[in-house]
């Protein structure tokens, strides 16, 4: 397949790439071509500057069948926060689970639904723009554009104090579930709602897996196995790290330090009953964010990373194996 795609200059894995709009154009034009039995690549959204919301469905569990209704369903979704690097993680795990061997049983018992990015007109402008860019394009008046899709969802979203300062990359819009954004992101989730075990939100600028909730520094009954999982694929990573321990977890709550309102995972995890719904911060801005006083990251430590992530991935898919196997062992 590659030698057919690839010209001279190219690359031939996505991780070695930049990332803009028209990378995940052609990678997902790709993977739909050739792995047309094992891949569904949907764009029915768009945003506000015309360009496509994708929605990528992996299932490899018969030949010529897609989307079997019977298996558990793992939602990762990328780029709300206008960020690069998680979209190039999103297409690294579309590359790892399609093209993998080692891989073939993530996709024979799981159905993938990937949304690899979510925020294409902010991504593009962080790329191309030094100012360092969180929100979309939207053009709200002739002054300023742009609302923080990450705070855009109808869920506690008005706990929050009031920020009507369209010029912050903290601002949330006029009103809940206003972006094309957000309701490609809800339309995703509540198609799928039923049989989602796992839903996993890609930001950037940090190593952890994080759980509800964002909006409010409080626990529930209901969410301590949430918390629970969480660290138990934290303790995992670090496990297969060696000495590099890294990948941390906690709320979403204490990981900002303040309230983050109108947030996918609260979204997902209240408003539509998906069981596990985590954060998973990825990638510093600075390779200072991520350098201990007692100990550096090796050259080439990008790699390491990646590789740790998406360990994290595949142990989400343990957990849910793990619980399928236990209910089938209790009955």
């Amino acid at each position: 397949m590659l030698d057919k795609l690839l010209l001279d200059d190219e690359d031939a894995c996505v991780e070695n790439v930049s990332v803009g709009v028209n990378t995940v154009t052609i990678f997902l034009k790709a993977i739909k071509s050739y792995c047309a039995n094992t891949v569904k690549v949907y764009d029915n959204f768009t945003t506000i500057e015309n360009r496509n919301l994708y929605e990528v469905v992996i299932n490899g569990t018969k030949p010529n069948v897609i989307d079997d209704e019977s298996l558990p369903i793992i939602v990762l979704e990328a780029g709300q926060d206008a960020s690069t690097e998680t979209v190039a993680f999103a297409l690294y795990v579309i590359e790892q689970l399609v093209a993998c061997a080692e891989n073939r049983d993530m996709i024979r018992n799981v159905r993938w639904v990937i949304l690899p990015s979510t925020n294409p007109d902010g991504t593009e402008y962080s790329r191309n723009n030094m100012e360092i860019w969180r929100k979309n394009c939207n053009n709200l008046n002739t002054k300023s554009y742009g609302v923080d899709v990450t705070r855009n969802f109808d869920e506690s979203w008005n706990i929050c104090p009031a920020n009507i300062n369209i010029f912050s990359q903290k601002y949330p819009g006029r009103t809940p579930n206003s972006e094309n954004e957000t309701t490609f992101i809800i339309n995703a989730l509540s198609k799928y709602k039923s049989d989602i075990k796992t839903y996993v939100s890609l930001r950037r600028d940090g190593h952890g897996i994080f759980y509800p909730y964002a909006s409010k520094n409080i626990s529930f009954n209901s969410i301590e196995k949430v918390k629970k999982r969480a660290g138990d694929v934290a303790a995992k990573v670090n496990q297969r790290a060696g000495g590099l321990q890294w990948f941390v977890n906690d709320s979403i709550f204490n990981m900002n330090r303040e309230a983050h309102c109108g947030h996918s995972v609260d979204y997902a995890i209240n408003k539509l009953n998906v069981p596990f719904s985590f954060e998973m911060r990825i990638f510093s801005k600075t390779e200072d964010d991520i350098l201990s006083k007692f100990q550096t990251l090796p050259k080439g430590h990008e790699v390491t990373l990646r590789a740790g992530y998406f360990s994290g991935i595949r142990e989400i898919y343990n957990s849910i194996m793990n619980e399928k196997k236990q209910k089938k062992q209790t009955k």
